[in-house]
């Protein structure tokens, strides 16, 4: 009887290494793999708002002598900055991803909750940048003036207030569209494998 058991036990645990070896090599795949995937859209994001970040710099440079706009400007490459630095850090957990060793399952899990934990964080932090936006349009134009706010602010309050509450709907609805494309797909499948292991 015991004998039956220990050869039970020794295929469950080949079964198991099998398993977590074509998880492995499916993960680890350079070019289609989940992981390849997420790692690409997280560079390509990183590419994105340092290109952003440069051409408003480019744009803009001759507005600098206007306080009104080198607040926005300001404010504007602060947050292609951080944003950057936010798909940087992503970018580095993946790579420590495609690089783990040790339990399967749990690493797989670990990284897998850490990745949609911070893409929750992102859009939360979209939204309040984008509060912080209205409220600078809004607040700016009170203690300096420049054309451009001149104009926004001579509109109704009705028609700037539906702007925004356009925009942040907008924001909210393409946002997640854009995250679930670029990222949530592989991490909803990296998921599922992991539910697959034992």
């Amino acid at each position: 009887m015991e004998l039956d058991d220990l050869k039970q036990a020794w295929k469950e645990q080949n079964k198991q290494s099998s398993q977590n070896q074509n998880i492995m090599e499916l993960i680890h795949q350079k070019s289609r793999g989940p992981v390849a995937s997420l790692k690409e859209a997280f560079k390509k994001q990183v590419r994105f708002f340092i290109c952003l970040m440069v051409a408003m710099i480019a744009t803009q440079i001759r507005n600098l002598d206007n306080t009104a706009a080198l607040i926005f400007i300001g404010t504007y490459i602060l947050f292609c900055i951080g944003v950057a630095l936010f798909f940087y850090q992503n970018y580095r957990i993946t790579s420590e991803l495609e690089g783990m060793d040790g339990n399967v399952k749990s690493s797989l899990e670990r990284y897998v909750t850490v990745l949609q934990q911070r893409l929750k964080w992102q859009q939360i932090g979209a939204r309040i940048v984008m509060l912080i936006f209205i409220l600078l349009l809004e607040v700016v134009p009170f203690f300096l003036h420049g054309r451009i706010l001149d104009k926004w602010h001579s509109l109704s309050p009705v028609i700037r207030f539906t702007a925004y509450a356009a925009f942040l709907a907008i924001q909210y609805f393409v946002g997640r569209s854009v995250e679930k494309q670029k990222f949530g797909q592989y991490l909803i499948y990296l998921k599922e494998l992991t539910a697959e292991l034992k």
